[in-house]
């Protein structure tokens, strides 16, 4: 599937360009807030080609796509553009809380990754070049390059400010005006000259402050703007908008911005600074443990956001972070050795081949693809990057590790470790740090022990032993699949006995995808001749839908079944159908569940063919039907699960 595929179908299966009132994207994940959650079909979305998964994360919807989101994204974009759907985004569900503030801080540092990230690595290329003697500091190339690396960080305020107004939906352009103020070289000069006695302004004090580099200052004075803006907007008429509503919002906002909300802001940078050395000097290693075993549940859940600002203000007040950066670099180590033990243990040619790929992107520091496509898939080697990001965050921490610029955590930013003047101690910790983190999660992989992905066959075809005759006796016009061998494993199986009578149908031959394509689980179909439902174990009634046609049980062993009566027969809106269970009743094999009328449905065109799937199919080597074809009797043996 090519990308525009791809993002027609993820667009598609989040519910339509009306259902999305915001994309964008980070490093590896597509990011969307939606007005509906309940129409994103997840499970569809996880299962198309490119995707790595999707999942719903403090009111964002996130789709990990890899290395190449950006591509997918740019697609997505110039669909988006090109529809003609449009609606007001004002029915829109807000985040609240913590997600709110999470929601905005991932909305405006995303956009200004490229340039922060491609500065920051310049920058550390730079620090290289110095140390190798390759460039002197007092040339010309070193300065026009050393220009680059710092323009991003040093006009920060107006990188934020842009990004701001697009989050807080106000004229960009004057927020742009609004960091020019903060970076104006009355206020600025004054500060370089060591003239800290403030301006008078209406006889408020204007503080003298050094705005370069800074992140909360424009980010609350933007914030502020949107609201002004919005205000004064209302009261202008029409024809003189354009003249007097950006004078009116700026004579207004930038008092208050260089009065109060800057030298706020810039205390509470100031502030972040101080309780981030407070914590390395109070638990130190312990910090680094914490934050080490937990980051990449921290990053899975877009917590991480959070660090941003802190991280920015720590590079712009002390020169260097000791959280953010130089923690994320370990545990993207610690993701990459899990998956290279993973590489070289696995048997299987596609998980093989899966974290190959997946490993490099990790050692650039890219670890979506070892986290969702690998670790995570197969659990233990996850465990063991935690153990791995724990043991390398506590030396780190201990030797107080320095990352001297912004970029990408990954083996191409270890340039960023080296000091200011050249020291290399710095340089060689990070060395030390990543061989721990990478070794302790490589050794623990290897250790541990984990279910293959394609082991399903080969356990069942290493059994010595056939069904007994009770289990295989069918009607002469049935086909077995040949052979289910399953006694050897007796205590790790489980029986599905059929809940209807009828002619067996594969899934595959289904016409709704969602059944066909397995998305929902293993199963297979049946087209019943008699209008009644049965419970095909001993276990609970877990679900009963509110249009009477589909009800879910699990059994006493932990199999989850639905049996979903007819195709798009939800729309019958329960007539024709009787319901005999509730939800939470227990129920016995043979049990009945539910009576239909037949020739009522397919008096109205609906197919009656009822799928019977295992929803918890992943629990399972695999999910087996014992026969295929013919017709079945009710209370028949119908499905082996195999553990």
């Amino acid at each position: 599937m090519n990308h525009r595929e791809l993002s027609k179908e993820i667009i598609q299966l989040t519910g339509g360009q009306e259902n999305i009132t915001q994309a964008w994207h980070c490093i590896t994940r597509l990011r969307f807030n939606v007005r509906e959650q309940n129409k994103v079909q997840l499970e569809q979305i996880k299962a198309l080609d490119g995707v790595l998964g999707a999942q719903f994360q403090n009111d964002q919807f996130q789709v990990v796509i890899g290395n190449q989101v950006a591509a997918v994204y740019e697609q997505i974009e110039d669909q988006m553009k090109q529809s003609s759907i449009s609606k007001p985004e004002t029915d829109a569900p807000r985040s609240k809380g913590i997600n709110a503030v999470l929601d905005t801080i991932s909305g405006i540092f995303t956009p200004i990754l490229p340039a922060i990230v491609g500065t920051g690595m310049l920058k550390g290329i730079l620090a290289l070049l110095v140390t190798l003697g390759a460039i002197q500091e007092n040339s010309g190339e070193y300065q026009v390059l050393s220009s680059i690396a710092n323009a991003a960080f040093y006009f920060l305020p107006f990188l934020l400010a842009l990004s701001s107004a697009r989050k807080f939906k106000v004229n960009e352009y004057i927020a742009l005006t609004l960091a020019g103020t903060l970076l104006y070289p009355t206020i600025l000069n004054a500060y370089l000259a060591n003239q800290l006695e403030p301006i008078r302004f209406l006889s408020l004090p204007v503080s003298i402050v050094n705005y370069t580099q800074s992140v909360i200052p424009i980010i609350l004075g933007v914030w502020l703007l949107s609201y002004v803006h919005r205000w004064v907007d209302r009261f202008i008429p029409g024809p003189v908008k354009v003249i007097f509503t950006s004078m009116i919002v700026l004579v207004i906002t930038v008092p208050i911005l260089l009065i109060a909300i800057g030298p706020l802001g810039n205390y509470m940078g100031i502030y972040l600074e101080m309780g981030t050395s407070w914590l390395f000097a109070h638990s130190g290693p312990l910090t680094g443990i914490i934050l080490g075993g937990f980051m990449p549940l921290i990053v899975m859940t877009g917590m991480h956001y959070a660090f941003f600002p802190g991280t920015l203000q720590n590079l712009s007040k002390l020169g260097y972070d000791v959280l953010l950066l130089p923690i994320n670099l370990i545990t993207n180590m610690s993701q990459a050795g899990a998956v290279t033990a993973v590489f070289l243990k696995t048997k299987d040619k596609r998980m093989k081949s899966i974290a190959l790929s997946s490993g490099i992107s990790a050692l650039l520091g890219i670890t979506e693809p070892a986290l969702y496509g690998v670790t995570l898939k197969l659990k233990k080697p996850f465990y063991a990057s935690l153990i791995g990001g724990a043991a390398g965050g506590g030396f780190i921490t201990a030797v107080g590790l320095k990352c001297f610029g912004f970029a990408v955590p990954g083996l191409l930013s270890l340039p960023l470790y080296i000091g200011p003047n050249g020291g290399m101690s710095n340089f060689w910790y990070a060395l030390i740090g990543i061989g721990i983190s990478f070794s302790v999660s490589f050794v623990v992989t290897l250790l541990l022990k984990w279910d293959e992905p394609n082991t399903r066959n080969s356990a069942l075809s290493d059994s010595t032993q056939t069904l007994t005759e009770q289990d295989t006796t069918i009607s002469s016009s049935q086909e077995m699949v040949t052979p289910v061998t399953v006694h050897s494993i007796e205590e790790k199986k489980g029986e599905v006995f059929s809940p209807l009578i009828g002619e067996l149908v594969p899934l595959s031959e289904l016409p709704d995808q969602t059944f066909a394509e397995e998305l929902t689980g293993k199963g297979i179909a049946i087209r019943p001749q008699d209008g009644r439902v049965t419970a095909p174990f001993d276990g609970t009634v877990t679900l009963v839908a509110k249009s009477k046609h589909a009800i879910m049980l699990t059994s006493s062993s932990g199999i989850d079944i639905l049996i979903h009566v007819g195709l798009n027969s939800v729309s019958l809106k329960g007539k024709y159908f009787d319901v005999k269970v509730v939800a939470g009743q227990e129920v016995k094999k043979g049990e009945l569940l539910l009576e239909f009328d037949m020739d009522g449905i397919q008096g109205t065109g609906i197919d009656l063919v009822t799928p019977v799937i295992v929803t918890n199919t992943p629990d399972y080597l695999d999910v087996v039907p014992v026969q295929v074809k013919g017709v079945i009797p009710m209370n028949e043996l119908l499905l082996l699960t195999v553990r």
